[in-house]
């Protein structure tokens, strides 16, 4: 799983008052308040950022977090405020869900993820997870930990819940993992941005021994006379991964591009690669694309048929670079994301069950 509960191990559940959602006409109470003992691990005034999740919605948002300072200079009350600065905060946006079903019940879980980000979880009583969850936490108003009995079954139902709920965050950090660019507006955490690149290398990696034992099988049938692992021992730096030798016509390029998400996922090429690829033959050059790794079963998609696409970026990208040597200025590597579809390459062949 990618996002993982706090070492702290402690879970808050409460149901939330009208006041806590801003649904009191007679209340102009600001904050959420949470429970004391846990939480250890933040700050006693952090503004940072936090997860919310609601039925199928995730999101990551600002959140305001401190606590009353005591006169003997210790801290009680922790809570979660409304914020008045610009911008989406967690109360902002559990209060607007609450709005549009007032007549509903909500209820709050929140613990420490192991990036130090709090992670909320709003949940109303017309909810399948609302039904489940009472199975787990049978009592509201409440901090559960490890003393409790079948927590970490509870600790497996909602990291599961995080994880599929979050896919297009992930999604997101896998490509930045990739790029070094954050390609939302969302801040992630230091921590997820190096998860998420030694998830990637991992990864690409796996994808490459699926290709191996796969062409593996394709020599045995008779299908290709032999092929060549460029990175078997170690990463070659070479603009592809496999050579293959159909024992007819040409050696054939191929070069793997996996992900543990849909097929639809950006590739991701070096300028390198994308002037290798112009510089062959069509016919010559392939990308196999492994992806779905999230499941039992990954997939296969073979995407040819891409040369006149990466004549036009390589291209581009020559352009762009003799304009930054005018301005004294040097790009020493691009990484360009490409959608996988039919504008990019001719001819994609159906998918194959790895």
């Amino acid at each position: 799983m990618f996002f993982t509960i706090n070492s702290e191990r402690k879970i808050g559940y409460k149901k939330l008052s009208r006041a806590d959602l801003g649904l009191s006409p007679t209340s102009h109470q600001t904050h959420i308040g949470l429970y004391e003992n846990m939480l250890d691990f933040l700050d006693n005034a952090d503004t940072t950022t936090a997860m919310l999740i609601y039925g199928n919605y995730c999101d990551i948002l600002n959140c305001d977090f401190d606590r009353i300072e005591n006169p003997d200079g210790s801290y009680r009350s922790p809570k979660i405020r409304k914020g008045t600065t610009g911008g989406n905060t967690i109360v902002k946006q559990i209060r607007t869900f609450a709005t549009a079903n007032p007549q509903r019940n909500y209820f709050l879980i929140w613990f420490g993820l192991d990036n130090n980000e709090l992670l909320f979880w709003l949940i109303d009583d017309t909810s399948n997870d609302y039904l489940q969850i009472s199975s787990y936490l049978p009592r509201t108003n409440k901090v559960y930990d490890a003393s409790q009995i079948d927590f970490s079954i509870l600790l497996f139902y909602i990291e599961d819940k995080i994880n599929k709920v979050s896919i297009k965050i992930q999604q997101e950090l896998e490509i930045t993992a990739q790029t070094g660019v954050n390609i939302s507006k969302r801040r992630y955490k230091p921590i997820d941005i190096e998860k998420a690149q030694n998830r990637y290398k991992e990864t690409g990696r796996k994808g490459e021994e699926l290709i191996n034992e796969y062409l593996g099988h394709q020599q045995r049938q008779s299908l290709i006379h032999s092929f060549t692992w460029e990175n078997k021992n170690r990463e070659s730096g070479k603009p592809f991964d496999f050579i293959i030798n159909p024992g007819r016509g040409d050696e054939q390029y191929i070069d793997v591009k996996s992900t543990l998400y849909k097929f639809e996922q950006p590739l991701i090429f070096s300028n390198g690669e994308i002037h290798f690829i112009q510089s062959v033959a069509n016919e010559k050059y392939s990308v196999f694309r492994v992806y779905d790794m999230n499941n039992i079963k990954s997939k296969l998609r073979i995407c040819k048929s891409c040369l006149q696409y990466m004549r036009m970026l390589d291209g581009t990208i020559i352009s762009f670079q003799k304009e930054m040597a005018i301005a004294a200025a040097n790009v020493q590597e691009m990484k360009i994301a490409i959608k996988p579809n039919n504008t990019t390459f001719g001819n994609i062949l159906d998918a194959i069950v790895l």
